[in-house]
């Protein structure tokens, strides 16, 4: 069955009610940063802080962030496709180690189809990721960054929640803010994602993203998302044993807006937003829908936050 309308409903008031639940009041607007005090906790656009001249960074949904932070990502999503359905909740694990050397740590849990008690839950594969920051340049407003994640086969592959083998997936980052007040930021993605598989023809792809965010006076910050994966290589030969056993598990795309293994690119558009809280908290909710490829999935719902941890 398909996610109804009510799910997704309960799905966005449970994180909605965490994120009001959070400590401290909302950051106060920018035109009185310099009038008042700041609280020690709080954190603005227009002042140092631990960045230096950087604004304040925006995590946006599915493309991955260039600068180097300490963070936790918690977050729940919801995908639809084929009459079915896919929960997965994940919290990543952002640390910075240096100016130039970081890392990150995610492990989703994930249950399938539970409408119609036929799903399966459990834990996924885990992903591991160092990242090295080549360009850091506040004067121009620029990251550029390199990202390797390797992803290890730890969800159990027969329930369809693992890989079968283990991926690779370095790619190039980048973070580039402008406009007044320095409010805009563009991200971009390009990653190269391979499958080194053990029962079956290894997978490859290329993943592109690219991320546009605007932080508004009230502290709203709107996020326009494209996404896309194109598979490249050779192609799995038809019947075999293995993708057979795969679709039995379901068409479903990854948690992070990729295409599961196929022939077809598949290009999605994201609307969402995050809210700013004086702690240095972000709080938001994105609407992720395929605009090539639609049998990929047919649409998905993420919510989530960024807990800072300096």
């Amino acid at each position: 069955m398909r996610t109804t309308r009510s799910s997704a409903i309960h799905l966005v008031a449970v994180v909605a009610t965490l994120a009001l639940a959070a400590p401290g009041n909302a950051r106060a607007q920018e035109d009185h940063d310099h009038d008042e005090p700041d609280a020690p906790d709080a954190r603005h656009l227009s002042h140092d802080h631990e960045h230096g001249d950087f604004p304040e960074y925006v995590d946006v949904f599915f493309t991955h962030h260039a600068y180097l932070e300490r963070k936790l990502h918690p977050r729940v999503q919801s995908t639809t496709a084929d009459e079915e359905s896919e929960y997965e909740a994940s919290v990543e694990l952002a640390w910075q180690f240096n100016d130039r050397l970081g890392g990150e740590v995610e492990m989703p849990y994930v249950v399938t189809d539970p409408e119609t008690g036929d799903g399966v839950s459990g834990f996924g594969d885990l992903e591991i990721a160092p990242i090295v920051a080549f360009i850091q340049d506040p004067e121009r407003l620029l990251i550029i960054s390199g990202r390797s994640g390797f992803v290890l086969p730890t969800g159990d592959e027969d329930d369809g929640l693992g890989i079968d083998g283990w991926g690779w997936e370095p790619g190039l980052l980048l973070w580039k803010g402008f406009g007044a007040e320095k409010r805009g930021a563009l991200q971009g993605e390009l990653t190269y994602d391979r499958l080194f598989a053990d029962e079956r023809p290894d997978e490859e792809e290329l993943v592109y993203n690219l991320a546009l965010s605007w932080w508004l006076p009230s502290n709203f910050i709107p996020i326009a998302e494209i996404n896309g994966v194109t598979p490249i290589g050779d192609e799995p030969e038809a019947g075999h044993p293995e993708e057979e056993e795969e679709e039995d598990h379901g068409s479903l795309a990854p948690a992070h807006g990729e295409a599961q293994a196929g022939e077809d690119t598949v290009i999605s558009g994201n609307l969402g937003f995050r809210y700013a809280f004086a702690n240095g908290q972000q709080w938001g909710a994105g609407l992720q829908v395929p605009m090539t490829g639609g049998d990929a999935f047919d649409v998905r719902l993420v919510v989530g936050g960024i807990i800072h941890l300096d």
